[in-house]
């Protein structure tokens, strides 16, 4: 790979952290669009929404999250990233684990 090739690749690289950072993000967007979430799903008539959030909450946004982190670790290895962009994937990181925490201590709660 020349450097054009891996200049014309890095500023797309940069921003694969907050792309990792989106399940959560959009997981909780979702979660607040779906109120009331003791709903029955039609077409799947075994989980409610509540049972399919914990799940999401539970399984892919955690591992979107750390495969976040470990790309910044990553970066921050190799230099790549400047610094508003690093401060900006760990803002991102640190509201998708705040939110992650927040939904499933809601769901915990809610079954008492």
């Amino acid at each position: 790979m020349t450097d054009s090739e891996e200049s014309l690749l890095r500023p797309q690289r940069i921003w694969t952290p907050i792309w990792w950072c989106l399940p959560s993000l959009l997981g909780f967007v979702a979660f607040l669009l779906a109120f009331p979430i003791d709903r029955r799903i039609p077409f799947w008539p075994h989980l409610n929404l509540a049972e399919i959030f914990t799940l999401w909450f539970l399984s892919i946004a955690p591992i979107a999250t750390i495969i976040a982190i470990v790309a910044v670790m990553k970066r921050k290895r190799t230099g790549g990233a400047p610094p508003s962009v690093k401060i900006f994937a760990w803002t991102a990181i640190a509201v998708s684990l705040t939110l992650n925490v927040f939904v499933l201590l809601g769901m915990w709660a809610s079954t008492y």
